[in-house]
């Protein structure tokens, strides 16, 4: 059994720590064919997003750096490249002008939910005027992972105008700014946290030679900056008069650890002016001549190594039928795996920690322990956005152990920030969720849970959970959140004619009632004075509710028979035995006391199944 509890991760600002970049030598390496190119003729809107601002409106004031510059679609066109007839390219401006609430302006432009790559050879050409002090032009790359930053990963694959301090951190005292280049990684990392790192950023190029410094100023003429990126390895290059040098002496090694970067990114352009990155934190500080230009010719994306994607447009795919959030057993089109697919976290670490309560179904359960006067929350992120738009008819279903004193909320997010809650109140039945302390499931239109702003085309959060505000919890309990799915995304794989979540396959009960809530076999749950349930592929609960003496004789597969006496739980007779496999048939009957003497019930028969109850 398995209980989930993370640690919550809003990550923001940047700060680094040191890693050792593992030795790996290139294999034989072998640039394939061309995947995708823009060699901006013209500028494409269906690839292409211009940012505005200051990143306040993002919730990052300075772009999280304390860049000096408000950027402008105003700085952003296609020129004719000089020198070249017929040739043309992207360009970047920086102006010293003032606007919006800054003094300087420039350019950026990102792919962000219209293109993404995924290993390959990335290659750009590029020439940049003298970056001088203040100038900080960069072609770099973000996950397209709903995490934040830096979990989500950061590859820098070219940056100049670092300050001073840096370049003699990277074994580069006194060299030219206009002649040195780098590049860089940015992953999530334990090892990294301390209290002046709060994001646990950890930075491959911190205090590391990360560099080329170039023999003439790699200024006013094209360079070419080359990333080759597979699942196991990354690497830098520039092609300085027509040699290329690597950035790094070794690849840098994807681990566990890093594996952010083994998944999609977007691409990103941008000539920022000043910010923690160079030695201008002041306008006054900022001496690069202006207005200073950044010309991009093209970048390309070819296979490496024979691995490589490019994604034009909504990279994923509508889900249908059923979706899985957080299930092992109930039978599902596509699903979620945490730690694979999905992570689980927990919003106020003070007040929740890892619980006991066994699964509802199969072998892993969400299961926390709540410390009292707290606000608590949490909930389970896909680490790729996720297309439910099939089923903005359909059902949110999940399973929860909680008491009914508890008021909850139950709420979804989007990639876009838009979230929307609903409550469910203490002592009060609601979307069919029984508040009587036990397992018990609630059933939620998508339309309900989406409310009007839920871009379910992109969503982030599939479920969340989160006290209400004014109904803190006084005294500690446990809880746990098991089978959360989501049904009614139109046609499904999995052949399902009653809609009761069990297959034809393995329905014993067809024909099932719209809204009866079944068991393993397809078969309404009735609230029995005794009977059987199964809890996963191996396990069973016999019970008979009655506060006096119960029995339960059964036998597996036609085995010698078992008589046991069952335990006593607050006015009901429970036993759980184990050790059972799909396929399995239980015999039993009950021996119990009741007003009139002891009752022997009928013989029946329970086959157990792989599929779960919805």
């Amino acid at each position: 059994m398995s209980k989930y509890i993370s640690r919550n991760t809003h990550l923001v600002a940047v700060s680094a720590v040191a890693l050792t970049l593992s030795a790996v030598a290139p294999a034989s390496a072998s640039v394939g064919k061309l995947l995708w190119e823009d060699n901006f003729d013209s500028f494409n809107n269906e690839i292409w997003n211009v940012d505005i601002g200051d990143g306040c409106d993002q919730g990052i004031c300075g772009w999280g750096n304390q860049e000096l510059q408000w950027y402008h679609s105003d700085n952003v066109s296609i020129t004719d490249i000089s020198g070249e007839p017929g040739n043309r390219g992207l360009l970047i401006e920086a102006r010293k002008e003032n606007i919006g609430s800054k003094a300087f302006s420039s350019g950026k432009i990102h792919s962000k939910s219209k293109l993404s790559v995924q290993y390959g050879m990335v290659e750009t050409r590029m020439k940049v005027s003298s970056v001088d002090t203040g100038l900080w032009p960069a072609i770099w790359m973000l996950g397209t992972s709903t995490a934040s930053w830096p979990a989500k990963g950061e590859i820098d694959i070219m940056e100049m105008g670092q300050s001073e301090q840096a370049r003699i951190d990277a074994g580069f005292p006194n060299a030219d700014i206009d002649s040195y280049t780098g590049s860089n990684l940015i992953f999530y990392s334990d090892a990294a946290c301390n209290s002046a790192n709060p994001t646990c950023a950890a930075s491959v190029a911190w205090q590391t030679d990360n560099a080329h410094l170039s023999t003439m100023p790699l200024t006013d003429r094209f360079v070419t900056y080359r990333l080759y990126w597979t699942d196991t390895t990354i690497r830098f290059t520039v092609e300085d008069q027509g040699i290329e040098y690597a950035m790094f002496d070794q690849p840098f090694t994807i681990s566990e650890e890093s594996d952010e970067f083994q998944a999609p990114f977007y691409l990103l352009m941008n000539l920022a002016v000043g910010g923690n990155f160079t030695d201008a934190k002041m306008n006054h500080q900022v001496t690069a001549p202006l207005p200073g230009k950044m010309v991009v010719d093209y970048v390309r994306v070819y296979e490496y190594n024979g691995m490589g994607e490019v994604k034009v447009g909504n990279s994923s795919d509508p889900e249908q039928g059923t979706f899985g959030v957080f299930t092992d057993l109930t039978q599902t089109d596509n699903k979620l795996t945490a730690g694979v697919d999905s992570d689980i976290y927990v919003w106020n670490q003070n007040s929740i920690s890892q619980g006991n309560i066994a699964p509802f179904e199969g072998e892993q359960v969400i299961a926390w322990d709540y410390r009292p006067n707290q606000w608590f929350g949490g909930g389970i992120q896909a680490r790729q956005p996720s297309n439910m738009s099939a089923f903005a008819e359909g059902e949110l279903r999940f399973r929860i152990k909680i008491p009914a004193n508890v008021a909850f909320k139950v709420g979804i997010s989007d990639t876009y920030t838009n979230e929307n809650w609903l409550t469910f109140p203490a002592n009060e039945t609601k979307y069919g969720l029984v508040r009587n302390g036990e397992w018990a499931q609630a059933v939620i239109p998508v339309s309900e849970l989406a409310g009007p702003l839920i871009a379910l085309q992109s969503l982030k959060s599939h479920f969340s959970i989160l006290s209400v505000d004014g109904q803190i919890p006084k005294s500690p309990f446990s809880m746990a959140i098991d089978d959360i799915i989501w049904t009614g995304g139109g046609a499904s794989t999995t052949p399902d004619s009653d809609n009761d979540g069990v297959s034809d396959e393995l329905d014993q009960c067809p024909n099932t009632a719209p809204g009866t809530q079944v068991d393993a076999n397809g078969c309404a749950v009735v609230s029995a004075e005794y009977g059987i349930t199964q809890l996963n592929t191996q396990s069973v609960q016999f019970y008979v509710n009655t506060s006096d003496w119960a029995d339960v004789h059964y036998q597996i597969n036609g085995g010698v028979q078992q008589n046991v006496r069952m335990t006593q739980n607050s006015g009901r007779n429970e036993l759980v035995i184990d050790g059972l496999k799909v396929g399995d048939e239980v015999s039993y009957w009950f021996t119990y006391l009741k007003s009139g003497g002891a009752v022997d019930t009928a013989q029946q028969s329970f086959m157990i199944s792989p599929a779960t109850w919805m």
